[in-house]
């Protein structure tokens, strides 16, 4: 299964959708919006006024009543209770951003109340979520009271310990409940089985604010009265939307319904009133970013690997002294150190997908395996869910990665060591599923349907292995292999504009999960250029199409990546970007996905047909050009030549044909089907040894990959000239060229 190709397939979401007349009818009279982009929200919004309407305004009235989740009131009750008793509380957190985004505004708010509280967030190496020890170390520093954020709800047996040891918990977490819930103070959880809360796609950040809402709501509400939790809402989201918006951003939550109502205000405040820390971070990131520049997106590629370097390569408390600084120079310190983790990050992600692919195909174990599962001794924690995500969309199938690192002698194997695994998923498959149905050989495991953390000892891995392979062969077929990538519509050239581009970045964003950014296809667009910048790490087109020209990105892709030239049809996948330079702005696009034009994909395959049928003794006519001349068979003779003196004595079709059509333009080149005569001329009469092995079979082919052969050739040496007009090949496929004006 490993090996089969994976197949490429572009779908639209709305078919029909954009710049239909009747969307302009759902905005408010006079609303000027261009139609492209009231076609994009309509068709998001199912063409519903309403929804629009709230659309448009960043849902700003999705404040919905904290109260309605269950626990809250007990969770407000005990945390209350401590702060009146001056108990000693800490906040135990998670280490990705999620985690630090909770820690932080939690802190913030509860020190702001006068209660005697810090934090505590486990390295890596401890595993996920509570353990004991933790729970010792709380004790011995008096702690009364735990308050979970992001983690907590798996920590049965911990939370038990905390309860004999006379320490308190309130769980506040977003991942998937187990049947028995904790045995805790409170449970706030908006997955609880038969919650009435009205929305389910909060971060662990967003459960924590919506714990700070219902504290804040009920210290001001009078005796009797009834908590304002709206207008407490307002006010904690004006002290700490930022941080809520970026740990909402980067766990891959919903960007819709209260979510996309905080992510806006976090996104406007750090334009206009961004927090120390957090400006220190943008600044040692990245120069020169403008408001514009931050956005959603921003905070998914730039900010939150940043902040995640820290509990991936060591201490995410680095992280939360950053977001709690208040000094600008210390902010400064942190942030540039943060990078440099960030750096040292990349390199060791680096190595370890090298050794994971090493693995991968050197142990032929995993070749039919529905779902990877690599495991090593020396492998960084941290890094391995990066690494499984890209293994996971290499091979397109789950990707489970399990360091043994910290094993209980180094160096020395043991059954009894304890494997830490990170997995990511497809869609359709859900990771946490597969791994409860593995739960009774784990040590412990959870997460998300598409990211899910595991523990394992050595002696259970093989079986580990297998029972998950087992349950997930049931699920995963062959059908999974087809990569469907989505478009909102396929779009004309006239309608790329500056107008749609600013009106997508006014009312569309934020733009994230549950509402990417909008992507486009272009049809039959020429490249005009083609080159590397950035040391060669990006790509950048220069397209012509429909009498305009573009300029379109491809980030992340270097020249060894890139198989299209001048001259080259293609159609594109991509987003639309507003670009700055010299005084003057103008529309750009972002590529995410180009490939041959269906038009070329076509052409190939009937050249080959017809290729084909010519040596079988078919008829066609002169204006084909397609029977060889004496300068074509020169020709193509020098560059077959000329690349055997250079080493290369194999090629592709598609290769040899951008040689043919850089040296050879206008009236001297030569189109497919005379090479493919040609390569039978020369065949036969003995001036290279020719074998062609199709690569690419027309039935498998399309426009990602087009029907070719692999072709080897081996100069023979002659004692005197070979005349190529006795060729019989060539004097049949003379006599079935046809003058076109012979019936006429």
């Amino acid at each position: 299964m490993r090996n089969a190709v994976k197949k490429r397939k572009w779908t639209l979401k709305y078919e029909n959708a954009v710049g239909l007349p009747d969307a302009a009818k759902l905005f408010p009279e006079g609303f000027d919006i261009d139609p492209v982009c009231a076609g994009l929200i309509a068709g998001r919004c199912g063409y519903d006024r309403e929804t629009v309407e709230r659309y448009i305004g960043k849902e700003s009235g999705s404040c919905h009543d904290p109260f309605l989740l269950d626990g809250m009131r007990e969770a407000v009750d005990r945390i209350n209770l401590a702060v009146a008793r001056g108990e000693v509380a800490a906040i135990f957190g998670d280490y990705d951003v999620d985690g630090v985004t909770s820690v932080s505004i939690l802190y913030l708010y509860l020190r702001s109340r006068g209660m005697k509280t810090g934090y505590f967030i486990p390295a890596r190496s401890d595993g996920y979520g509570m353990n004991t020890e933790a729970v010792d170390r709380l004790k011995a520093r008096g702690v009364s009271l735990i308050i979970t954020v992001d983690t907590g709800i798996t920590a049965n047996e911990e939370i038990a310990y905390a309860s004999t040891l006379g320490i308190d918990t309130v769980v506040t977490d977003h991942h998937e409940c187990r049947p028995e819930l904790p045995d805790a103070v409170a449970v706030v959880n908006p997955h609880r089985p038969g919650s009435g809360y009205p929305f389910t796609d909060l971060a662990g950040v967003g459960v924590a604010y919506k714990l700070i809402t219902a504290l804040e709501a009920d210290r001001k509400a009078g005796p009797g009265e009834k908590p304002d939790t709206e207008a407490s809402a307002h006010e904690v989201l004006r002290r700490f939307a930022d941080l809520i918006a970026i740990g909402t951003v980067a766990d891959v939550m919903q960007i819709r319904g209260e979510n996309r109502m905080i992510v806006s205000r976090g996104i406007e405040m750090m334009k206009k009133n961004c927090r120390c820390g957090i400006a220190a971070l943008i600044e040692a990131s990245r120069r020169g970013v403008t408001e514009r520049d931050i956005t959603a997106s921003f905070i998914s590629f730039t900010l939150a690997p940043r902040l995640n370097a820290a509990g991936r390569m060591g201490n995410a408390g680095q992280a939360v002294e950053l977001l709690l600084a208040d000094d600008p120079l210390t902010a400064r310190e942190l942030a540039e150190n943060l990078c440099e983790v960030n750096r040292q990050r990349q390199i060791e992600e680096n190595r370890i997908v090298c050794e994971a692919l090493e693995k991968l195909n050197t142990d032929i174990s995993h070749f039919d395996d529905s779902v990877i599962v690599l495991d090593d001794d020396n492998w960084q924690q941290g890094v391995i869910g990066i690494v499984a995500s890209i293994i996971s969309e290499r091979e397109n199938k789950p990707a489970i990665m399990i360091t043994f690192e910290g094993m209980q002698t180094p160096g020395i194997k043991s059954d009894y060591d304890v494997g830490k695994g990170s997995g990511r998923s497809v869609p359709g498959f859900n990771l946490v599923s597969a791994l409860s149905a593995c739960g009774d050989i784990l040590e412990r495991y959870g997460g998300h349907e598409q990211a899910a953390g595991l523990s394992v000892t050595r002696a259970g891995l093989p079986e580990f292995r297998r029972r998950l392979n087992e349950y997930a062969a049931d699920r995963l077929s062959a059908l999974d292999l087809t990569v469907n990538v989505e478009a909102d519509e396929e779009i004309l050239p006239e309608q790329i504009t500056l107008k749609l581009a600013e009106d997508i970045y006014r009312y569309m964003e934020p733009c994230s999960a549950g509402n990417p950014v909008p992507t486009f296809i272009l049809r039959d667009a020429t490249v005009q250029s083609v080159r590397q910048f950035s040391g060669g790490r990006h790509t950048k087109f220069s397209v012509l199409c429909g009498g305009k020209r573009f300029v379109a990105i491809f980030y992340g892709k270097t020249a060894s990546d890139i198989e299209f030239e001048p001259g080259d049809s293609v159609d594109m996948l991509f987003s639309l970007n507003i670009n700055s330079y010299a005084g003057e702005t103008s529309v750009q696009l972002i590529l995410s996905d180009i490939c041959y034009s269906r038009g070329v994909y076509k052409k190939r395959l009937y050249e080959r047909k017809r290729a084909a049928e010519i040596l079988a003794g078919a008829h066609f006519p002169a204006s084909e050009r397609y029977l060889p001349d004496r300068s074509d068979c020169v020709n193509l003779y020098n560059i077959i030549s000329d690349m055997i003196k250079g080493g290369r004595d194999a090629f592709s079709d598609t290769y040899i044909m951008r040689v043919i059509r850089s040296r050879l333009q206008g009236d001297r080149s030569i189109n497919y089907v005379k090479y493919k005569l040609l390569l039978a001329i020369f065949e036969e009469m003995g001036i290279f040894r020719i074998r062609q092995d199709c690569c690419v079979p027309d039935s498998e082919s399309s426009e990602w990959c087009l029907p070719e052969d692999f072709v080897s050739v081996e100069r023979v040496t002659h004692s005197r000239k070979v005349d190529l007009t006795v060729s019989p090949i060539l004097r049949r496929i003379t006599a079935q060229c046809e003058d076109d004006n012979f019936n006429r």
